[in-house]
């Protein structure tokens, strides 16, 4: 009986593309039917999952109208735009659900035809709904026909994850949202955040959850982030600075020779060992060991070179919440930072020594770009590659997939994607996203702020949704309110009036 009260339509026929189907309904039997929705077609051995793309007017059509629309889709428009009553949905085929081993799963692509056994499409049932929407614990947000959307932990974490969207788009909320609901599994994350967006997120976080934010250099209240400068080489410096090779030739002699005498040393030795090669060599030596001096000098304002550096056991801790802070700081340095600690994390992980982790990487095109080898590229590609077997999980997060290395992108095969338009960027995602059909493709620079699309080996059906608008951790990636800010900046600053001749 249930399965009557379903039931809103049946298959015209199929549209243009061999996975377009055309399905004739009426407004009393569908209701309000909304973007996305997915509709069941049931055949003599699965049921084939619909999901809604369009929707045409229907009027008084011939059976001969009826055979062209299936063969015309312009047509088609033609004919039903002026009827209020009926409607022909073009729908895409996007998965079935069968039973395999005494058990219903979902697969991404059926095994039978359609309209084998009738034409009739229905609604999906509650069961059916579960099992392609609320598929987990982590609870994200709600489809357009009103059904809540939930990832499994383990689903997500096994694989490597992408989230992909222009700015603007709701991307940061989604990263913090994620966050805060591994919190409520006792998840160990990491956040490299290089704008400090992340830190009223983590500071919000419920009492429960431990964190621990770190800021490189003189970054205020935060525990501070340094390197320890006895790991570093002349040329890590020359990567920093640019300095010559002269100046570098030198730096490399006094380095070598303090590792000799075995000593501790700190950024201020090196600078006094560079300062007496100034005032007790060749005038030529002399000049190289003065520009690696005033080079360092620089480097060591910035406080974040010292003589230990944070130890990964605590760093990486089950029940805590980690970010390292990198706002101000240059790009390159940024680079070599990620490096040496995700590089101390891979070996502390395959050592035991630490939980599995989640890594989360904003920005990920600047520390594994396309087409360019920087100095944290290396590790990335590693930890996309290895990383999986030995309990890593990468979410790499990016405006521009055009501009992310290639083989980081491909071995996410978990997507996340919000609004996109850069055609680049939309072939990257048609490229690397597993499950994800033209049509889909199309939709994405329609989307919505918050809206959402899910989809990879965890998700047979990708599943398009609007990320949930409440959050309980404070959100610190907000659009500026220019407005705002400037009418309260005018009634706070004290500024003289001056009055202006009519001509000058």
């Amino acid at each position: 009986m249930e399965e009557k009260n379903l039931i809103i339509g049946s298959v015209l026929g199929q549209a243009s593309k061999s996975e377009e189907i055309l399905v004739v309904t009426s407004l009393d039997k569908s209701g309000k039917l909304k973007k996305a929705t997915i509709l069941a077609h049931d055949t003599s051995y699965e049921t084939i999952l619909l999901q809604v793309v369009d929707k045409i007017t229907l009027s008084d059509v011939s059976e001969q109208d009826l055979f062209l629309m299936s063969e015309n889709e312009r047509l088609a428009f033609k004919i039903l735009e002026k009827s209020p009553v009926t409607y022909v949905l073009k729908t895409l085929i996007v998965g079935s659900i069968r039973l395999e081993e005494n058990q219903k799963n979902i697969f991404g692509s059926p095994n039978s035809f359609v309209a084998d056994k009738s034409r009739d499409v229905r609604k999906l049932s509650k069961e059916e709904k579960k099992m392609i929407y609320d598929r987990g614990s982590l609870e994200v947000g709600i489809t357009f026909d009103d059904s809540k959307v939930t990832l499994p932990v383990n689903g997500l974490l096994q694989r490597h994850l992408s989230i992909i969207g222009m700015t603007g788009c709701g991307k940061s909320f989604l990263i913090g949202l994620l966050c805060e609901e591994l919190a409520k599994h006792n998840a160990a994350i990491l956040l490299l955040d290089p704008h400090n967006e992340y830190l009223p997120m983590a500071q919000s976080l419920p009492k429960k959850t431990k964190r621990m934010l770190y800021g490189l250099g003189t970054a205020a209240g935060l525990n501070k982030f340094t390197l320890d400068v006895k790991n570093i080489s002349a040329y890590d410096f020359k990567h920093f600075t640019g300095m010559g090779d002269g100046s570098t030739s030198i730096l490399d002699q006094v380095i070598r020779e303090m590792k000799k005498r075995n000593q501790r040393y700190s950024m201020d030795d090196i600078i006094a060992q560079l300062n007496n090669k100034v005032n007790n060599s060749s005038k030529s030596e002399a000049t190289a060991a003065s520009w690696a001096r005033n080079y360092l000098q620089n480097l060591a304002s910035t406080g974040f070179f010292g003589t230990s550096e944070p130890k990964i056991g605590e760093m990486i801790q089950a029940n805590q919440v980690s970010v390292i802070a990198m706002s101000g700081i240059k790009e390159k340095i940024q680079q070599f930072i990620i490096t040496n600690l995700l590089q101390r994390i891979f070996d502390a992980r395959r050592k035991e020594e630490i939980p599995p982790v989640v890594l989360i990487v904003e920005e990920a095109h600047r520390f594994a770009p396309s087409g360019q080898n920087v100095s944290s590229s290396d590790i990335l590609r590693t930890l996309a590659t290895e990383g999986r077997k030995f309990g890593i999980c990468l979410f790499v997060a990016s405006q521009r997939p055009n501009r992310l290395d290639s083989t980081v992108l491909s071995q996410c095969v978990t997507n996340i994607v919000m609004k996109i338009k850069n055609p680049a960027d939309l072939a990257s995602v048609r490229e690397s996203a597993e499950n994800a059909t033209e049509d889909v493709i199309n939709q994405l620079p329609k989307f919505e702020r918050g809206e959402a699309l899910v989809m990879g080996e965890s998700f047979p059906v990708s599943i398009r949704f609007m990320v949930k608008s409440e959050r309980k951790t404070k959100h610190g990636g907000k659009s500026v309110d220019y407005k705002s800010i400037w009418k309260e900046e005018t009634k706070r600053t004290d500024s003289e009036t001056y009055e202006f001749p009519d001509e000058l």
